[in-house]
This record gives structure tokens, sequence and C-alpha cells, in this order.
């Protein structure tokens, strides 16, 4: 078999290698500060799992998922924070007590004031058959950011409630809302509750310089508010996403921020409440992968990192470099099956694509996995997959022919085709030219979602990265991308629009955003094998215009 040739062993041994190289830096563990013994302050807590969510009125949540919960978090914390009382929300204040944890109870303020009141009255019941569990009451939840409700309601909401209760009330909103609101809000409360969210800023903040920022946001504020302590009530990394600026979600940095602002908060005395205890996969739907993300623990219960000693992206890199060196072997088999016959130094770049294709499938399935919401993104995300596999399959293998590789039918030829399949027509040159179309329509329609609405859209590298390399290396090869063939319109405009898309996503993201600057060069990969053509259609366009300009 072509698999055992001296090449392609070559191949297998340099993708083994290459595959352990990449997990093993994928997964290195870094070091960082401990956080100091004992339990984090607070953390806020919602049960929902799956696709409950607080917009199902119908939702009633289970007081014995809840215990469950609270008997885990109280290892942890001394306190709760939640956001609403109805829902079955309200049994989270006497079983809290139970595990003597003290609560933030949150009434949830919005537009209806029907629903307003019954919160506030229900509310008021359960803080006073459990005062003791009661730490203070958060009337309104960021209701001035959404513009819910006007400052002087919530002022009466507040008024209402500490007369009621006797207890302490606060609001709850984002520092730019709380500057710009009237000096009587901060009049109503018993202390001011602000959020502080590096990612979320509108000058987005690396987990790293995270503490930093929140010192520089507490500098600012705490003068605003002579006589009130400033109490941080939401702040928090997420652990996976879309990066904004140097702002980049993952496991090792929502470990990094956390753990440095728990040591900082203990330094100063300082009361903060963490977002959140566990994912919450409802917040996908509008928030993208990100807002699922949140949680010191995924919505399984599992803990995301340790308080102490090194954190690591990918704790089991041994057994995910496993599986991709298993595909990177049925990649190889492949490009031995369907392929050429390469020289040992064609073998090596074998080996080297296999490894790394092997392991951007990994990273691809893992990706999905956890960003897909509905159905229908189901479907795409397996389509993407699907196309993934047809780049393995038809594409990869003609790389090792060379410049003896075949290439696509044009997409006018493709396109036909789709209109009229025929049997009889079904070739390599086909296969390829619908895997290009796939390829480059798929990648336009997310390049032009980062032009008009990227803030919660994650960036593919994985799912395109392969194919746009491999398309584009196939070009390179059999020199396409110099070719000037007529009447290829098609190909003109999909490649102009993609330059496009890549030039408006990098002024969009800049230059501090690496994950967006390598999406804008696959964007420009997925154009490159029809730079010849573009190239000359462009150069005739503007000839034309010279020439009707001096007429």
């Amino acid at each position: 078999m072509k698999l055992v040739s001296v090449p392609y062993a070559l191949g297998l041994a340099v993708a083994a290698l290459l595959t352990v190289m990449i997990w093993k830096f994928l997964g290195a563990p870094v070091e960082m500060v401990d956080a100091p013994a004992g339990k984090v302050h607070c953390i806020s807590y919602t049960p929902y799992r799956g696709a409950e969510t607080p917009f199902d009125e119908s939702f009633q949540a289970d007081p014995a998922r809840i215990d469950a919960d609270l008997a885990l978090l109280s290892g942890m914390t001394d306190c709760v924070r939640t956001y609403s009382v109805d829902q079955r929300l309200d049994a989270v204040v006497p079983i809290a007590e139970k595990y003597g944890l003290k609560v933030l109870l949150g009434i949830w303020i919005g537009r209806d004031d029907a629903r307003n009141q019954k919160q506030i009255e229900h509310a008021i019941e359960v803080a006073k058959a459990h005062p003791r569990a009661i730490k203070a009451i958060v009337v309104g939840n960021e209701v001035l950011l959404r513009g819910e409700q006007p400052p002087e309601e919530l002022i009466r909401y507040l008024t209402e409630v500490k007369k009621a209760t006797g207890m302490p009330v606060t609001y709850a909103d984002v520092t730019d809302f709380w500057v710009k609101a009237p000096i009587e809000l901060s009049q109503a409360v018993d202390f001011v509750t602000i959020h502080i969210l590096p990612y979320w800023e509108n000058n987005p903040t690396s987990a790293k310089h995270g503490v930093d920022y929140l010192k520089s946001v507490l500098g600012e504020v705490a003068p605003m508010f002579p006589g009130k302590s400033i109490f941080i009530g939401e702040t928090g990394f997420p652990s996976a996403g879309r990066e904004r600026a140097e702002a980049i979600p993952s496991i090792v940095s929502q470990a990094l921020y956390l753990r440095e602002l728990a040591a900082y908060a203990q330094s100063v005395d300082l009361d903060y409440n963490l977002i959140e205890a566990f994912d919450q996969p409802w917040k996908r739907a509008l928030e993208g992968t990100v807002g699922g993300h949140w949680g010191v623990f995924t919505t399984d219960r599992v803990q995301k990192f340790p308080w102490t000693g090194p954190v690591s992206n990918h704790p089991e890199w041994r057994l995910e470099g496993s599986v991709s060196f298993a595909l990177s072997f049925l990649i190889l088999a492949i490009m031995a099956w369907r392929g050429g016959k390469p020289d040992p130094l064609g073998g090596l770049a074998a080996g080297v694509g296999a490894a790394i294709a092997g392991s951007s499938l990994l990273l691809q399935v893992e990706h999905s996995w956890i960003a897909w919401r509905t159905p229908i993104e189901a479907g795409v995300e397996l389509f993407v997959l699907a196309q993934s596999l047809a780049v393995i399959c038809f594409v990869i293998p003609e790389l090792t022919k060379g410049r003896n590789g075949m290439g696509p039918l044009s997409i006018a030829q493709t396109v036909a085709w789709l209109r009229a399949p025929d049997r009889a027509s079904l070739g390599q040159p086909l296969y390829l030219g619908l895997v290009q179309l796939s390829v480059a329509f798929s990648t336009l329609v997310i390049a032009l979602g980062f032009c008009f609405d990227q803030r919660y859209r994650d960036f593919p590298l994985a799912a395109f990265g392969l194919a746009a390399a491999s398309l584009a290396l196939l070009a390179l090869n059999r020199g396409d991308h110099k070719r000037q063939p007529e009447g290829r319109h098609e190909e003109v405009l999909f490649a102009t629009l993609l330059v496009i898309t890549a030039c408006i996503t990098a002024f969009n993201e800049g230059v501090q955003n690496i994950e967006a600057l390598v999406w804008v060069s696959f964007t420009l990969l997925a154009a490159l094998p029809w730079f010849g053509v573009t190239r000359a259609a462009w150069r005739c366009l503007f000839a034309r215009s010279g020439a009707t300009a001096k007429a």
C-alpha cells in the first residue's frame, strides 16, 4: 500500500511529532497568582440549563436542583446573588439559609409596571420570611442601560422596598449609567452597586490587565458618591467566545482575572460579586458563544480551573493530541489513496499538512459543540464540518500532485451543473468546483456578518483556515492565481467582495485583535485563486474608464 512507502512513512512520523508539539503548546500550563485561602465573597446564581430560559414564563425551577447547586456553591462562597423571584427562584432564599449562605436578593425591574409591582411585593414577602438570609435587596439590574425605566421610578421602587423591609437596598448598573443618573438615585440606596466587566467595556481589556482596569474605575467612581460605599455587583471574564481587541476569552484568562481579583480584594478589603456560578446556555442567543461561558462551573457542574497552581486551556491535551493524530493518520491514508507519489520532501510536507489538518478538524468540532444554539445553527455547523471533510477528501490529495494536480471548474460551470446535474459529468474538477464554491460562498456570508453585525459573532478560524489555505495552495501549485481567463465574472465578484470585507473587518476590529487579523488573512486566501482574473478585470475596467474620460 502507498501509505507504507518511504515518503508517507516519513510523513506519518512528522505528523506524530508535530501533533504532539501542537497540543503540548495548546495545553501548556500557565503559572499565575494563587487565590488567597478562603471563599470568594459572592457569586451570581441562576439555575437554567440546556434550553431553559428566563424568557419562558412556564419554566419553574426545581427546588431539588437549587438545593444541589447551593450545596456545591457553599464550598466556595458565603453569598449568592439572584436576579428575580419568579419561576420559583424565590426558593433560593430558604435553601441558601439552610446552607448558611447570605443572599443578595434580586428584584427584576422591566418595562411593565404591573409586573414590577408583583415582583416587588413577592420579594418583600420572601425577605420578611427569611430576614437572616438576606444580605441586601437589589432593586433592578441594568434597567437604565436597557432604557426600561427612568431614574425617578427606580427611586420610587427603592423607597418602597426599603420602607417595607428595613433591609439594605441597592440598584445595580454599569458605571456609565450610574454617573449619568441624578444624585437622588445614589441617595436612595444604602450602597452603590456597579458592574465592571473588562471584556465588555468600550475599550476591552485583557485578563492580564483586568484588575488594573478595575482599580482605575474604582478610583474614578468612588469620589463621585461621597458617603456611599461601592460594591462590585458583577465582575468576571468569559472562558470561551470571540476576541475583543486584547480581551481573549479562555479558561486561562478567566482563571487569571478571577484569581488576581480575589487576591487584590483581600488586600484592600474590597467587596465583590462574581458573574457567575454556572454557564448559562440561554445567554448565547443574546450574546453569542461568549454569553454562555461566564461560569466558574460548566453547565454539568464541573469546575473549570483550580484556584491555586498552574492552569491549562487544554488540560486533557494528551487525549486531544491522540485523537488529532488518529485524524492525521486517516488524512495521510486519503492522500496515499487519492493523491500522487511524493518524493521524501513531499512526504515531509504531507505530514505537516496532515498534522495541521487533523488538529484543525478537532478544534473545529470542539468549537462547534460549544457554539451552536438552535437546531438551525446545529445544521450550519454540520454543513461546515462536511465542507472541511470535503476539503480533506478532494482538495488535499491534489496538493500531493504538485503542478499536475487538477483544478476546479469555474463557478459558472459548477452552478450550471447544480441547475442540471449530470451523473456522467462527475469527476475531480467538478468535485473541486463544488468545494470551492461552497467555501467561497460560506466565507463571504460570514465575512459580511462581520462587516455589519460583528459584536457577538465568533471567528471560525479552525473551520475555514484549512479550507482557505488548501484551495490557495492548490491555486499556487497550478499557477491559477496568475491566469487571466476571460468571462469569469462570478470569480471577479466573489474575490472583490472577499477583499472588501477583509478590509472592513480589519478596520472595525483593529490591529489588537489577533483573531480578527487571522480571519482577514483567511478571507484573502479564499480570494487568492481568482487573483489573476480579478486583477485583469479591474485593469480592463480602469482602462475603459480612462479612455472614456479622454474621449
